[in-house]
């Protein structure tokens, strides 16, 4: 009974965190938007020229977009990518590691207590298929698209099937006999089991995991299990109470529902210790937000093998025991590996990207910001205007916990000493797993133009999603004018399709649209945006004239 009532516990408990989790978004978007749309104190000025970096010269804005191929990329380019590729194969090999060890103890772990043959074919088979729980990790860690990280789902589980189907024909040949029907019945016993034991954590973690939830789901999460588990407890509480003398005599008194008041004001503390913590972490940058999401990953994996050992095996303390040192070997483990994956090795200068678009298109900018913004964390920071359009991919744990104390306003820059302290502590240091954090400014009506032209000043790269601009929508016209006057046009980037009126930004850029890279993204496809994201990363690394913070 006890694992069947935590079952029903943990399952509502993820489905609630969906739920709360939307809920505070779609508040927090709520409270952002009405803040931009409020001004406090006077306009604050656009700074002058000569405070900016080195305009674009008259014979460069008056130079044709060069069209770049692989032959006309520079050295530094073709070293940044380079080292991107190693980078994004470390950062696999150390998620691999960091599941693949602990899934390892668990499996044998799960064996013993199965009463299953410890042997070589069975671990490997079982941890091949706890093993997986490392895919959406990467997926999410280098913004690998849905339908090539489930192929490479799929590939893990038929790696492991393959290599615990030759250890099995191994281990026959070894005792000179050799293999039979029954051996390969290892396949069909491999897919009931990873059915078994996968569909469930899947389920969940496509609860915790769909893009628009994940900045929040985690730290929600965190917070919900605690509360989740109160009724739980006081059930049982209750129950032990009344199996004595002296307690049903307390429980006759006080009425069944005491202990859960005795416990609310604790569990309330406790819950919210945890949260603190975690947005203190996060601070503190002993973890990424994509570390934090593998990590409630892990546990929802852990958890679900846990209670299914505690429902239908013996020993369910030495269960629950086996699985929480199974859950914690997974965090020091995870810093541990990548600290030592080499990540710095050779690793190019940091540099900043500034993204602007079109408020207004949400599914549209958020796909371009999954697939460019997203990867390019492990070049450098990211900086934008914070909107509702894409909140959802930047909240972290620490502007979440700002939203739930009500300290929302304190994250909008309302004055010249906001924004200059706000300039000043951007993050321009990697985080354990090697990427780059986004900094979000939540400006007032007042203060959004000043806070994008400083924003400017500090790029090496800008990417301005044009898409949608027409006569009548021409809502980024200042920024279009502002990058034509200050920057050279090589840093700059400017995505358009079908819909995009060329002429306002002919007008806008004052004649200099000859001169500037646009490259038309019709379907947000992954070639389109690695061409995107290529252009972006050449313009940087060509970039020499960013004033630093």
């Amino acid at each position: 009974m006890i694992g069947a009532e935590l079952m029903f516990h943990f399952g509502n408990v993820v489905i609630l965190t969906a739920f709360v989790a939307a809920f505070v978004l779609w508040r927090y978007r709520v409270a952002v938007l009405h803040g931009m749309q409020a001004a406090s104190g006077i306009l604050l000025p656009v700074p002058a020229m000569a405070a900016m970096a080195s305009p674009a010269t008259p014979q460069a804005a008056a130079r044709p977009a060069e069209i770049t191929t692989d032959e006309t990329r520079s050295p530094e380019f073709r070293a940044a990518s380079a080292w991107e590729k190693q980078a994004r194969r470390r950062i696999r090999i150390a998620y691999l590691l960091s599941v693949g060890l602990p899934a390892l103890a668990l499996a044998v772990f799960y064996l013993k207590q199965s009463d299953m043959p410890l042997v070589p074919a069975w671990v490997v088979a079982v941890t091949s298929i706890t093993m997986s729980a490392a895919v959406p990790m990467i997926a999410v860690s280098l913004a690998t698209p849905f339908w090539r990280a489930f192929r490479q789902w799929l590939s893990l589980l038929l790696a492991g099937a393959a290599l615990a189907l030759l250890l099995a024909v191994a281990q026959r040949a070894a005792n000179g006999k050799a293999p039979t029907l029954e051996t390969f019945n290892l396949l069909w016993y491999f897919g009931l089991l990873a059915a078994t034991q996968l569909w469930l954590p899947f389920l969940l973690l496509l609860a915790t995991g769909n893009k628009k939830l994940r900045g929040v789901a985690p730290i929600t999460f965190a917070g919900l299990l605690v509360f989740g588990l109160a009724p739980l407890a006081g059930s049982r509480l209750t129950q032990a109470l009344a199996g004595s003398e002296t307690g049903s005599e307390w429980v006759l008194r006080f009425g069944m529902n005491a202990v859960f008041v005795l416990l609310a004001l604790p569990v309330g503390w406790l819950a919210w210790w945890r949260l603190r913590a975690l947005g203190q972490g996060y601070e503190s940058k002993r973890f990424s937000d994509a570390q934090l999401l593998a990590g409630t990953w892990w546990l929802l994996f852990v958890t679900v093998t846990g209670i299914e050992l505690i429902s239908v095996r013996p020993n369910p303390l030495l269960s629950f025991v086996g699985c929480v040192v199974a859950y914690a070997l997974f965090p020091p483990l995870n810093r541990f590996v990548l600290a030592r994956a080499g990540l710095q090795r050779n690793r190019p200068p940091a540099r900043t990207l500034l993204l602007l678009r079109v408020f207004g298109h949400t599914g549209r900018t958020e796909r371009l910001f999954d697939r460019v913004g997203a990867r390019w964390r492990l070049f450098g920071p990211v900086t934008m205007i914070a909107a509702p359009d894409v909140i959802a991919r930047t909240v972290d744990p620490a502007e979440f916990l700002r939203f739930v104390t009500g300290r929302v306003s304190d994250v909008f820059v309302q004055s010249q000493v906001d924004l200059d302290a706000r300039l000043q502590t951007i993050d321009l240091s990697p985080d354990p797993d090697g990427r780059y954090r986004i900094s979000e400014f939540c400006c007032r009506d007042n203060t959004w133009q000043a806070t994008v032209v400083a924003l400017m000043q500090r790029a090496d790269a800008v990417i301005m999603d044009v898409r949608g601009v027409s006569a009548e929508r021409r809502g980024c016209e200042f920024e279009l004018q502002q990058l034509a006057a200050r920057l050279p046009a090589e840093k700059l980037v400017l995505v358009v399709d079908q819909t995009t009126d060329l002429e306002v930004i002919e007008r806008a850029t004052v004649g200099r649209r000859g001169s500037l890279r646009l490259l038309t993204v019709a379907r947000n496809s992954i070639a389109e945006t690695d061409l995107v994201f290529d252009a972006l990363l050449d313009a940087a690394t060509r970039s020499t004239t960013t004033i630093r913070y």
